[in-house]
């Protein structure tokens, strides 16, 4: 497996928009731009939530003028059961909304994920919990499946929810154990 170290972590770019890498990496300033923009944008995301959620980022999108228009996160969990999982969430300001930009930064995060070395324990996977209806559409699901999104179910709120496999340490190729959607939630890393 190779592995991604912070030194190789290329930017990337969607039409005008820049996907700044910074996982593990974000600085006191990259983490109150993060804030600000849950604040000023409505992500719905506060207090302690939203201070965990500014260190916990991956991408930072940013429009073509500069400023901060959305970002992705992600946070180590664990499902009954023990595997651990990346669980993926991605706020992106109402006005940056663009077809197809979350798509491109959900495979961009996945991607970069699937072979980042992480510190703790390698997860087995990236979670992704559907919070927003307009994401439970036939168009959308199809979306997902279309871009190796595997669909788990619905979580206990009736929310979608998807995975991208990553590959198991010594069972390569093995999918992972079908695991109940209502059951997920964090047990703690």
């Amino acid at each position: 497996m190779s592995t991604v170290s912070a030194e190789s972590r290329p930017n990337l770019y969607f039409r005008d928009y820049l996907l700044e890498s910074v996982y593990l990496r974000t600085s006191e300033a990259q983490r109150a731009e993060i804030l600000t923009l849950y604040r000023n944008a409505g992500a719905g995301i506060q207090g302690a939530d939203a201070e965990r959620s500014s260190h916990e980022a991956v991408y930072l999108i940013r429009a073509p003028s500069g400023e901060l228009a959305g970002v992705s996160t992600v946070a180590l969990v664990r499902v009954k059961g023990g595997l651990r999982f990346y669980s993926s969430s991605l706020f992106i300001r109402p006005r940056d909304r663009v077809p197809f930009l979350m798509v491109a930064v959900l495979n961009a995060t996945r991607d970069f994920l699937r072979n980042f070395k992480h510190p703790v324990m390698q997860p087995v996977g990236m979670l992704i919990v559907n919070e927003n209806p307009k994401l439970m559409r036939p168009g959308i699901r199809r979306a997902f499946v279309r871009n190796g999104y595997k669909y788990w179910g619905q979580s206990a709120a009736g929310e979608d929810v998807w995975v991208a496999e990553f590959a198991m340490p010594d069972t390569a190729g093995v999918s992972l154990p079908s695991v109940d959607p209502t059951m997920l939630g964090n047990e703690g890393c």
